[in-house]
């Protein structure tokens, strides 16, 4: 997994991977973030679901899906917590917030947008199932990649796929820049008329 440290998020998904859509990071210039993925499902009503999968998400990204109304299901304590405990980042098809928090904490953080309403803690969520983040299937233990530019998800049997088409991609990339380089014209490099 290693490998997937010098790869952004626009290469993966023009690689194959699947993009979770209207998921970003609440910093701006977020680095890249990779690793399993822990799944969440839960209703923006009950942040407790959230708050226990951080002690099982050590060396994982958290991946959850808030169902419900515009209610926060995490915010700068479970960021703080999640930062002490190990966990590489957080995804959510939902809401955050404490956004100068998560910021000034520096940990990744995901989501589809912030507002400063939050449900209860009352632990009606489930884990460790398939969960629907961004319009993507995450199953447990996929691949999940971010960066500045989004989210995507990678099903664990196709990471070698993925990451073969990458290598060919990035070669390309790196043929056509050298070329503009020199002062050809994409538009004539992509024989467009």
């Amino acid at each position: 997994m290693k490998l997937l440290k010098g790869i952004s998020v626009p290469n993966l998904c023009d690689a194959g991977a699947k993009v979770l859509k209207g998921i970003t990071p609440i910093n701006n210039n977020q680095t890249i973030i990779y690793g399993e993925a822990l799944t969440v499902k839960t209703s923006s009503e009950d942040w407790g679901t959230t708050i226990k999968a951080i002690s099982y998400g050590r060396g994982k990204v958290v991946v959850i899906r808030s169902e419900g109304d515009e209610s926060a299901i995490w915010g700068g304590l479970a960021t703080l917590n999640a930062k002490i405990k190990g966990v590489i980042a957080v995804v959510i098809d939902g809401y955050v917030r404490d956004i100068e928090d998560i910021r000034k904490i520096k940990f990744p953080v995901f989501s589809k947008g912030y507002v400063p309403n939050a449900g209860n803690p009352i632990d009606r969520g489930i884990m460790n199932v398939p969960v629907v983040c961004g319009g993507s299937t995450v199953n447990p233990g996929d691949i999940i990649v971010g960066d500045c530019n989004g989210v995507v998800v990678i099903e664990r049997d196709r990471v070698g796929e993925i990451l073969e088409r990458v290598k060919d991609i990035k070669k390309k990339e790196s043929t056509i820049k050298n070329r503009i380089m020199k002062g050809i014209d994409l538009k004539d490099i992509l024989r467009l008329e």
